[in-house]
């Protein structure tokens, strides 16, 4: 059977993007610096589950929305914070390494300390990976039908 040259060069495509930290991301709030751990599969439901949320709350569908924009992204996760606080305290609060308890005392995590965080958690290298995989597969034939398709 002849391969298909979509699934080859999605093949390729996956292939040439490795998800791998060079250096640990870290980011600094009030002085101290945190160290961001490594992203794997449970944090895809859970960032999945947070931006679904934010999109709800904009009246949006996420699968309408461009996720290869990382300002959508963020945008999602900033909109889902009023519908959705346990799940995001829960999420950076893991990424970081602290207890929630933590991530809520303003005087260790001021309020714009969550900014801070979206910006580094868009530049950590599994999240790239992630989003430039994802934006292949939904390129290719199969998703674009799948996307035509009305689930309701």
């Amino acid at each position: 059977m002849v391969e298909d040259k979509t699934d080859k060069k999605l093949k390729k495509e996956f292939d040439e993007v490795e998800s791998f930290v060079g250096e640990v991301p870290t980011v600094t709030i009030k002085g101290k610096e945190y160290k961001l751990r490594r992203l794997g599969v449970t944090d895809v439901f859970k960032l999945g589950r947070i931006m679904a949320v934010g999109a709800a709350g904009m009246g949006k569908e996420v699968g309408k929305l461009d996720l290869m924009d990382p300002g959508v992204v963020v945008g999602l996760l900033l909109v889902s914070f009023p519908y959705a606080e346990n799940q995001c305290m829960e999420f950076l609060a893991s990424v970081i390494d602290v207890k929630i308890e933590d991530l809520k005392n303003p005087e260790l995590f001021p309020i714009d300390s969550v900014l801070d965080l979206m910006k580094v958690l868009v530049e950590h290298e599994d999240i790239k990976a992630f989003f430039t995989k994802l934006g292949s597969l939904l390129k290719t034939p199969i998703f674009k039908e799948f996307s035509k398709k009305d689930l309701t």
